[in-house]
Order: structure tokens, then C-alpha cells, then sequence
């Protein structure tokens, strides 16, 4: 029986990669040429929500090419930072603003954490005292803006985040950054 080639993945972005929203599914897309990756935004969060794409520009290609090829995700698989980065690109550009949610998460003593973006940072729920990792996606005066990197987060007995999405806290709220 003859092997079947698998065919080498390119994650370098490309001049026909563009957004799209889905009305059917009520989900935002990039197409990617060959496959369609889903953003895991709640369309009501959506700034717009387009019927015509919406294409990569040069600004967003930099964004990219900055996080791929820089340290903050060196640890992740090629494919895990393509879905992390066209995750954090999409927030960027079309996710509303967020209220902090400090009640999901314990507070924590001593000095205050003062990360940066590309951080890597534990939060802890306050309910069920889950601890999972989050990414600074970006820090101003009293808050972090936090993305979840792992598959979920159980917030409470009900409630739990799913991978990359977002939740913006205030510094007490760190409970380590990752070294």
C-alpha cells in the first residue's frame, strides 16, 4: 500500500487570506486558501459584522509575521501560534470593547503583577480554584486584557471560558506569570 503524502502546511500569511463573517453560522472565518479557520468570537462582540472580505493588509501581515517568528509563542507548534496569532489579529480588529469580570477571579496578595503584552500569566477561579494559563494581549493603567490559551477554564459550577477567549482583569487578579 502506498503512503499517501501529507501536505506541508504554510503559515506564512498569503495575498488571498481574508475575514469573513459567516450569517448562517454567525461566526467570523479567515480563509486561508485552502482550509477556513473559525474565530471563537461571540458575533454580538463584533464591531462589524461584514458580508464582503475583508483582506489581510500589510500591518496585519507584520502583526503576524512579529508574533510567529518571535519568542513570546516559540514554545507552540506552528499550527497552535497560526490559530493563537489569527485569534489575537482578530480581536485587534474587530472585537468590542470588554468590562473587566474581576469576580471570576481570586485576588491575590503581595505586589501586583504589571505584565506586558506576550505575557504568559495563571488566573485562578474564584468558585471552583481552577488555575489556567492566559496571554496579555494587552496591559494599561489598571488592567490586563487576557486571552485563555487552554482548551477551557471553569469559572463556576456553570460557567467556564473556552479557548482564546478573553476576559480583561485588574493586576491583582495575577495570580504568576510563567517563566
Amino acid at each position: 500500500m502506498a503512503k499517501t503524502a501529507h501536505p506541508i502546511i504554510d503559515f506564512r500569511p498569503q495575498a488571498n487570506w481574508h475575514w469573513l463573517y459567516d450569517h448562517n453560522r454567525a461566526t467570523l472565518t479567515l480563509n486561508m486558501g485552502n482550509r477556513v479557520v473559525d474565530i471563537a468570537c461571540k458575533s454580538t462582540m463584533l464591531t462589524l459584522q461584514f458580508d464582503r472580505p475583508v483582506f489581510f493588509t500589510i500591518e496585519d501581515v507584520a502583526y503576524y509575521i512579529d508574533f510567529f517568528e518571535g519568542p513570546a509563542l516559540a514554545e507552540y507548534s506552528p499550527a497552535f501560534r497560526c490559530k493563537l496569532i489569527l485569534h489575537l489579529l482578530a480581536i485587534k480588529l474587530f472585537h468590542k470593547p470588554i468590562m473587566p469580570k474581576n469576580w471570576l477571579f481570586e485576588t491575590h496578595a503581595g505586589k501586583q503583577y504589571r505584565g506586558c503584552q506576550g505575557d504568559h500569566v495563571i488566573l485562578i477561579s474564584s468558585a471552583v480554584k481552577e488555575a489556567k494559563m492566559y496571554f496579555v494581549l494587552d496591559s494599561k493603567d489598571d488592567f490586563m486584557l487576557c486571552m485563555l490559551i487552554e482548551k477551557s477554564h471553569a469559572l463556576t459550577s456553570s460557567r467556564t471560558f473556552n479557548q482564546f477567549q478573553i476576559v480583561k482583569v485588574t493586576h491583582d487578579k495575577i495570580a504568576a506569570k510563567k517563566s
